[in-house]
């Protein structure tokens, strides 16, 4: 038995005490450790410690594109830790063949959980056009009428990049247009971030929230 299957068992023995096993296990699978054994911990039957092991997943970054085909399920798994590090994981390992997993993130902007909500919309405020584009296409072949895509089109067409269309979705009444209107301030922010920096005083506290927490990303990044 290697270190990374022995810590993998202390953990669905005891999921009680979580921290310092999890981070011992991340660090085996840094040091190369096979990740397939982390579908122990995702196929439980313990809420937390499938979210434990989707934590793991997504910290591993690249290294954890393996378990892409576990992300169809994590992504609709009761537990709102699940979801959000699933969508963590659908943005380091998705691509253009994955539209599904894309599309279903983009999805949870709608989550009944705000974390999530949150999530979701850094989400599509930060993956590629081509990841966007892919989950599109999913979209429109799965339902053409999905508010979803009408929100994508939206965010890939001209006005998704246009500061007046954008801050005219910031203060309209649909809350879900509001959401993809934040995402949207965001991926201009480096041409034009007077949006984003207008929104941190919505009257939506949510998307103040949001635009707030993603200024200071940028920020820190020195990027305005």
């Amino acid at each position: 038995m290697d270190r990374a299957t022995g810590l993998i068992e202390q953990i669905l023995a005891n999921p009680s005490d979580l921290g310092g096993v999890a981070n011992e296990l991340l660090s085996e699978y840094y040091r190369g450790s096979d990740v397939s054994s982390l579908r122990k911990l995702l196929h439980s039957g313990d809420d937390k410690i499938v979210d434990c092991g989707t934590w793991i997943a997504g910290e591993l970054a690249e290294v954890g594109k393996p378990l892409l085909p576990e992300l169809k399920r994590l992504l609709g798994h009761p537990s709102k830790g699940v979801r959000f590090w699933a969508i963590e994981c659908v943005q380091e390992w998705a691509g253009p063949t994955n539209g599904y997993e894309l599309a279903s993130a983009v999805g949870l902007v709608d989550d009944a959980e705000q974390g999530v909500r949150w999530k979701a919309m850094s989400f599509v405020s930060m993956i590629s056009r081509e990841q966007l584009q892919a989950a599109l296409a999913q979209l429109e072949a799965d339902n053409p009428e999905s508010p979803f895509a009408d929100e994508l089109r939206w965010i890939l067409g001209p006005n998704g990049s246009d500061s007046t269309q954008i801050a005219a979705g910031l203060r309209g009444s649909d809350p879900r247009h509001r959401k993809f209107a934040a995402a949207a301030a965001f991926r201009m922010a480096k041409s034009d971030s007077r949006p984003l920096r207008d929104a941190t005083a919505s009257d939506d506290p949510e998307i103040a929230q949001f635009t707030g927490d993603m200024l200071k990303r940028i920020s820190l990044a020195g990027g305005i």
